[in-house]
């Protein structure tokens, strides 16, 4: 009997795209600070992100939970809020240039219960691409991609990110991104 590889036909939409450049400092940085400079499409919760100065910014962390199962680094926002775990960032104790993760999935988080802002998009998927530049450890640039309802198969949608299946979707989101761009 022959046997037929069936892949599963799995659409995403995207909701928004992101540039976040590395912020370069005078000092030393113990830990990196990012900040979007381009964008494509719409995503209300992260309105709630805006610092002062109104734009959004994250600090790669490494994790702080003792959890076997918690990603190894993170990204925190504004308010020390818990972006995203970055799940596959790091393989084989080397940084990767993909990584996924996803929205808190409660309506409140921390002990002041404050609201989270991506409730109402807790089903949504995220993608990241890593660009590393010199040999160094620390990115220069991260891309985001938000993808509608796909956090069931958000690990699935990153594979297809490594074997190039979202290249021309990146080239025309690239394209957009440039029409919202902000200097740092």
């Amino acid at each position: 009997m022959n046997k037929i590889n069936v892949q599963p036909t799995i659409e995403a939409q995207i909701r928004y795209y992101a540039v976040m450049e590395f912020v370069k400092g005078n000092k030393p940085i113990k830990t990196p600070k990012y900040e979007i400079t381009q964008w494509a499409g719409d995503y209300p919760p992260m309105e709630q992100l805006k610092g002062k100065n109104g734009r959004i910014s994250f600090y790669l962390m490494e994790k702080r939970s003792k959890k076997e199962n918690a990603p190894e680094y993170y990204l925190q926002a504004k308010g020390s809020f818990n972006f995203t775990g970055l799940k596959d960032y790091f393989i084989d104790n080397k940084p990767s240039k993909y990584a996924y993760g996803y929205p808190l999935a409660v309506q409140t988080y921390s002990k002041e219960r404050r609201i989270n802002p991506f409730y109402e998009y807790r089903t949504d998927g995220f993608l990241f691409i890593f660009h590393f530049e010199n040999n160094t450890s620390t990115p220069e640039k991260i891309e985001l991609l938000v993808l509608k309802g796909a956090k069931t198969f958000i690990e699935w949608h990153n594979k297809a990110l490594m074997q190039g299946g979202y290249n021309d979707i990146l080239e025309d989101l690239r394209q957009q991104a440039k029409n919202n761009q902000v200097l740092l």
